[in-house]
């Protein structure tokens, strides 16, 4: 008797798992895979797409979350910052974003100026950030100097993963460079500090004079 039991018992189980629905868990059923995660390409396109919204860089941003929807069209985030891009330029927000923000989100990895030209410098600030930013952004970055001076006067800086604004802050004070920020480029000028470097030193046995105040 008993072991009609235990085999009617097992026939019960047997039809209830059959009758289950395939998610759905029962003694005979195995976990579900977890999901899988999303490239890391993507990730890196949603990430840029977010930073240059809230910077409100919307070109860079409707680029990235475009790229974005191109590896995945079901992607929610990409799809939800895309219509509210649409909205943006619908309602005229399409402002542009003043170059010092812009230059300020762009990291430099590395810089090791040994005794470098100042020229030198120059031009790899300027193509450090048309590579990170994959020729996205580039700089103009004029130095009222002789070009003489430029091929000749040397600078020494080290740094690491510094903004691009604080990488050219830093130049500047060593080469005792004022830094102005325009519409369409970065002027670099001499400073007090420069003209007193430059200024030539009095001959031997000249005479040095100096003003008093009210003179």
């Amino acid at each position: 008797m008993k072991t009609l039991q235990m085999i009617a018992c097992l026939v019960s189980l047997s039809a209830v798992a059959l009758a289950a629905p395939p998610n759905s868990f029962s003694p005979f059923s195995t976990p579900s895979a977890s999901p899988t995660p999303p490239p890391p390409e993507l990730v890196e396109y949603i990430n840029e797409g977010k930073a240059a919204y809230t910077r409100g860089d919307y070109q860079a941003a409707q680029q990235a979350f475009e790229m974005a929807y191109q590896l995945d069209s079901r992607n929610i985030v990409a799809i939800g910052y895309l219509k509210r891009l649409k909205a943006d330029a619908a309602l005229g927000k399409t402002r542009s974003v003043p170059m010092d923000r812009q230059l300020a989100a762009v990291m430099i990895p590395q810089i090791q100026f040994h005794d470098a030209t100042l020229g030198s410098a120059v031009d790899y600030l300027k193509s450090t950030v048309k590579r990170q930013t994959k020729n996205q952004v580039s700089v103009n970055i004029v130095v009222e100097l002789p070009a003489e001076e430029m091929a000749t006067k040397t600078v020494t800086l080290n740094l690491s993963n510094v903004p691009f604004t604080e990488a050219l802050k830093y130049l500047g004070s060593v080469a005792n460079l004022d830094i102005q920020y325009d519409k369409y480029a970065i002027i670099m000028k001499p400073n007090a500090q420069y003209t007193k470097a430059a200024a030539p030193a009095p001959a031997p046995g000249e005479p040095v004079t100096q003003k008093l105040p009210g003179q």
